[in-house]
């Protein structure tokens, strides 16, 4: 590691990461006039390269924040509708992805940490010996989060922590990252097993906001909570269905059971779009 990544990790320690967040949160909501605002989004689509293929309402985006969550124009993805297609939820760049060895999970070369530090619940078990996927969302990035699967978000935990960057240089040096991060987990119920979506917060993210709740994260005094819906409360979802959205950066890193599903030819660093293919359910007679 070099001495700038590890100053840097050192400085994000020491800093008062959830109360800086919250502050950007509100900057980026301040309105602006719209020759203003016009004016930073164009240098910020420049400097990250984002194309004319977002809805920009009639009335202008008002805030940044509302350009950062903006909406894609029909057509502008493609959903795999493949049977048993697994799709990415995210625009992003593949971190990692694999098998976990029981219940082990890999950060970045040489560095691992727990499915049951990252999912503190019992829902955890579920997932030894399953499968894993970490999708890097760029500030670039269409920041809405789909669904990859066709099923019903069953329930979600939410787990409150720190906001450290998630850029490549933390993940590769600071052991434990997303297990330190807040979280917000959706349980998302298919074909009778559970696929956990996993959003991770970062350094700027103001909120992570569902679809299918009132929950935000990176809220003062928050803990964590494991909430559980009923049946008729349960949120059915089409594959690609949108599920929530970072206010701002971060990651997800999707779980899967044991012979639930199996990747295509995936490989690190590797861009996908969202609704694009990243891999198949198994049928049972291949499930093993």
């Amino acid at each position: 590691m070099t001495k700038s990544a590890r100053t840097a990790i050192f400085l994000f320690k020491i800093l008062p990461q959830n109360l800086l967040s919250r502050l950007f949160g509100m900057i980026v909501r301040i309105p602006l006039p719209r020759p203003m605002l016009a004016s930073l989004i164009g240098w910020y689509s420049r400097k990250f390269s984002i194309t004319d293929e977002y809805i920009e309402p009639e009335e202008g985006f008002g805030c940044f924040e509302r350009f950062f969550v903006r909406k894609l124009r029909p057509g502008a993805r493609t959903i795999d509708q493949s049977a048993n297609s697994v799709v990415s939820p995210v625009d992003a760049r593949i971190d990692q992805f694999g098998r976990l060895s029981s219940d082990t999970m890999i950060q970045a070369k040489g560095i691992e940490y727990s499915v049951r530090d990252l999912i503190p619940s019992p829902k955890a078990g579920e997932f030894l010996d399953g499968s894993f996927v970490t999708l890097y969302l760029s500030p670039g990035d269409y920041h809405r989060i789909h669904s990859p699967v066709e099923g019903v978000v069953a329930g979600y935990l939410h787990v409150p922590g720190r906001l450290f960057t998630v850029q490549e240089y933390m993940a590769k040096g600071l052991k434990g990252l997303f297990t330190r991060n807040e979280r917000l987990i959706s349980f998302i119920e298919c074909r009778g097993k559970t696929v956990a979506m996993c959003k991770v917060g970062a350094m700027n993210v103001g909120r992570i906001s569902v679809s299918y709740d009132s929950m935000e994260t990176n809220r003062p005094f928050s803990k964590k909570t494991e909430v559980f819906f009923d049946g008729k409360n349960r949120y059915p979802l089409s594959k690609g269905d949108e599920i929530g959205m970072f206010h701002l950066g971060s990651t997800v890193i999707l779980v899967f059971p044991r012979g639930f599903m199996e990747f295509n030819q995936l490989a690190a660093g590797q861009r996908v779009k969202m609704g694009e293919a990243i891999g198949s359910l198994k049928t049972a007679s291949n499930a093993r």
